[in-house]
């Protein structure tokens, strides 16, 4: 019986031996695991206890204009924080001199700020204090206080919610706050960089309270910025000129695109708190584009080449006042005469001889019909009766821009084929994507195709040429400059009233290099004024200026 005891202990200790060492085993495992595998991940949860991370930017990336400089105006928000927690035990042997200054400047900024005994719970949270400058400058300068620290956030100014570089860079519509689709402009681009990283500082406490702060630059170093093609110092010319010289008008759109490339250098509007015109926000289909419609319907023509600019043609005034026997019309001139001077009803009767089918494939091939840009809230084109015939009067009131509707920036692109010697280059807003050298990430191309030929373009740009020098658009003139244009006046009826709107489409040359410009009037006087006295002078001043 002893024997066998002996053996049965013998076994017992074995399997014990057994089960330390398998226990030793997964032990060193798990330390090994945490030491080595989970290291990093365990470092940062137990950092993330002593960090605090504050957004010092709303976006986390820029818009910049095609030299690099931002295009976004920002409002600064200052904030004092308080780690409750800390704030309340470790600060028993901090400077009393720095503590009180600190309740002092709180509670003078605010009433409510009062952070003295029993006003402030051991709470968890950390509390937000809204500061201004001022009070954000004083509080920097407090030493030794305990969970106690500021910081500023760059919030982007939405105050001019519809200027077209706070349109890019919000996802949300401006009427209901829904997000934008996915296939507009603003969306793509926000899917491009939304994997970037968010400009942050972070604020490190240590076992005795006190706080240092870093800021994570090389967070973001590799982020991707958006480049426009925009020209933010020529933008702030313009808006500065519509704004002193031409207050009388509530509305002025403007869009200046390089010919060559498509780029738009300028798109500005007077009061950016108002529907964005050069898209046509909140229209429906954008304006009507008056006589800058005739130059559709003379690319027509020539192109056609059934009729020359030397021909005759006959204004019966049917458009011009004809009723009243005391007027009766401008009489024989010159399908080019007739374009200087804007003759409706001649360019009605080419509007006839033109056909509807040939309209439409002109103002098709030049995106009159589509949205150029892709905005969420931008218009495209439209005909209002779509099947023009000569029987019902629809394919002459067209061929004076009536029954049709266009935007500003659909409308450049009229021009600027002119100027390209028929060939149609799409603006283009956006260069690309930039990293914080400014180097390219990815470039955003333009598309372009033939739409007339060589010929018609420069016999238009001639025609335009003396719509500046002798016709209706002389207020445009620039000397020195060569300059050409098509002047444009509508009436529009709105809750029973009716407005009337002023348009200039023209081109110029400076420094060896072709603009394209667009710009409409929105409300001129309907008895008295028109595109040639209204949305003229502007491009003249335009042109002045760049």
């Amino acid at each position: 019986m002893k024997v066998r005891c002996f053996f049965v202990r013998r076994d017992r200790v074995k399997y014990i031996f057994l089960v330390f060492i398998i226990c030793f085993i997964y032990l060193f495992a798990r330390v090994f695991n945490l030491q080595y595998k989970e290291a990093d991940e365990l470092s940062v949860i137990a950092d993330s206890q002593y960090t605090q991370k504050e957004w010092v930017e709303e976006l986390n990336y820029k818009l910049l204009d095609y030299s690099g400089k931002d295009l976004l105006e920002y409002n600064i928000k200052y904030n004092a924080v308080i780690l409750p927690s800390t704030f309340i035990k470790n600060n028993t042997e901090s400077e009393k001199e720095e503590m009180l200054k600190l309740l002092y400047i709180l509670k003078n900024y605010d009433e409510e700020y009062d952070l003295t005994e029993g006003k402030i719970n051991n709470i968890s949270q950390k509390l937000y204090f809204p500061i201004d400058k001022i009070t954000y400058e004083k509080l920097k300068r407090i030493k030794g206080v305990k969970g106690f620290y500021v910081y500023s956030y760059e919030e982007v100014d939405r105050s001019e919610g519809w200027k077209i570089e706070n349109l890019i860079t919000n996802t949300r519509n401006i009427v209901d706050n829904s997000f934008k689709k996915e296939n507009s402009l603003e969306m793509f681009l926000n899917n491009k960089v939304k994997n970037n990283k968010r400009p942050s500082k972070e604020f490190i406490l240590d076992m005795d309270g006190n706080i240092s702060s870093k800021e994570n630059e090389k967070d973001y170093l590799n982020n991707k910025n958006i480049m426009l093609t925009l020209d933010r110092d020529f933008q702030d010319k313009i808006r500065e000129v519509l704004n002193s010289k031409y207050n009388k008008y509530e509305q002025i759109g403007v869009v200046v695109m390089e010919s060559e490339t498509g780029n738009i250098k300028a798109m500005v509007q007077k009061n950016d708190k108002l529907p964005n015109v050069n898209i046509g926000a909140e229209t429906l289909n954008g304006f009507f584009p008056g006589s800058i419609f005739k130059t559709i319907i003379l690319e027509g023509i020539l192109e056609e080449g059934n009729i020359s600019l030397d021909d005759k043609m006959t204004c019966r005034g049917l458009y011009e006042g004809g009723k009243d026997k005391k007027n009766p019309g401008h009489g024989t001139l010159s399908v080019e005469d007739a374009f200087v001077i804007s003759c409706n009803d001649v360019y009605s009767q080419l509007g006839n001889k033109l056909g509807g089918e040939k309209i439409l494939e002109l103002i098709e091939k030049q995106n009159i019909l589509s949205k150029v840009l892709g905005f969420e809230r931008e218009q495209s084109g439209a005909l209002e009766k779509k099947e023009l015939k000569i029987e019902d009067g629809s394919l002459g009131i067209t061929a004076i821009g009536q029954n049709i509707r266009m935007t500003p920036i659909q409308a450049i692109g009229i021009v600027n084929t002119i100027v390209n010697d028929g060939v149609y280059i799409k603006p283009r807003l956006v260069e690309g994507l930039v990293n914080k050298n400014g180097s390219i990430y990815e470039k955003m191309e333009s598309s372009k195709w033939q739409v007339f030929s060589k010929d018609t373009a420069t016999k238009m740009k001639r025609a335009m040429n003396r719509v500046v020098n002798e016709g209706t658009g002389r207020s445009a003139r620039v000397e020195g400059i060569e300059v050409g244009g098509k002047t444009g006046s509508t009436e529009r009826i709105e809750n029973g009233e009716k407005y009337s709107d002023g348009w200039f489409i023209g081109y110029f040359n400076k420094d060896s290099k072709y603009y394209s410009t667009v710009v409409f009037v929105k409300g001129i006087d309907k008895d008295n004024e028109s595109g040639g006295s209204t949305a003229s002078p502007i491009f003249s001043d335009i042109v002045k200026i760049k």
